[in-house]
């Protein structure tokens, strides 16, 4: 069964309007976060773009769990995984919109673990569930973004300060910006998938009926008979009968 246009908007809705509130908070900020080289937690500390990226957070988190619910309408039994990894994304964005980032220069406080763990789970989960869900049901351009997301996330992981390979590709010059490009590549993932819940593959929108489409097979030892695939069953029991 197809999710439908009401299933797909407010998942968009809520990536577009994250994709506003972190712009938001960059433009009245940007005196106060050097994007190359800050992280886009900083802005939570500030009393100019807390509000924005809060926002931004939780609206992303509903988008993600809009298009979890939206699956589990369109195809609840082979979109289990995806289902998960959105609900997770979701979670950890509200857990790192709830338990603010520490100051810089490093995470001295449980609240800052529980920012920085929560982080991790979302650029980790985000990007393998819209990969499953691309392949799933053939959304090329969710694909890409996925495969985009991940390649970011391993960028961002190998130019962030204290990683190996940090000073050897001049990480701490740059690691704000890819982390924003990473951001951006997954709130444009949320908002293509859920855009893709009306684009479902045909097999998904048959609505199967018990008497006249059902996909299960009966067999009639009786009358040594079988109903395939597809046979409208009336049509079987009326052929039994002419027997």
């Amino acid at each position: 069964m197809s999710a439908g246009p009401m299933w797909r908007w407010p998942g968009m809705a809520g990536a577009a309007a994250a994709v506003a509130s972190t712009a938001y908070a960059h433009v009245v900020a940007a005196d106060a976060v050097d994007p190359m080289k800050g992280l886009i937690s900083d802005y939570a500390l500030l009393d100019t773009g807390a509000w924005a990226m809060v926002g931004g957070t939780i609206m992303l988190a509903m988008g993600s769990l809009w298009v979890a619910y939206g699956l589990a309408r369109a195809d609840p039994a082979r979109s289990a995984a995806p289902r998960v990894l959105f609900v997770a994304g979701a979670l950890g964005l509200l857990l790192t919109a709830a338990f603010p980032t520490d100051a810089a220069p490093g995470v001295t406080s449980a609240v800052g673990e529980i920012h920085r763990w929560s982080a991790a789970v979302v650029f980790t989960a985000l990007p393998c569930a819209g990969w499953m869900m691309g392949r799933r049901f053939r959304n090329r351009a969710l694909s890409a973004v996925s495969v985009l997301a991940a390649v970011l996330l391993a960028a961002f992981l190998a130019a962030h300060p204290g990683s190996l390979t940090a000073d050897l590709i001049g990480g701490p010059a740059y690691y704000g910006l890819i982390e924003r490009l990473l951001l951006l590549s997954e709130m444009a993932l949320v908002f293509l998938a859920a855009q893709g819940m009306d684009n479902l593959p045909d097999s998904n929108k048959r609505d199967i009926s018990p008497l006249t489409d059902s996909p299960l097979t009966y067999a009639n030892v009786g009358y040594g008979s079988v109903v395939s695939e597809g046979e409208p069953y009336a049509r079987v029991q009326s052929d039994r009968a002419a027997a």
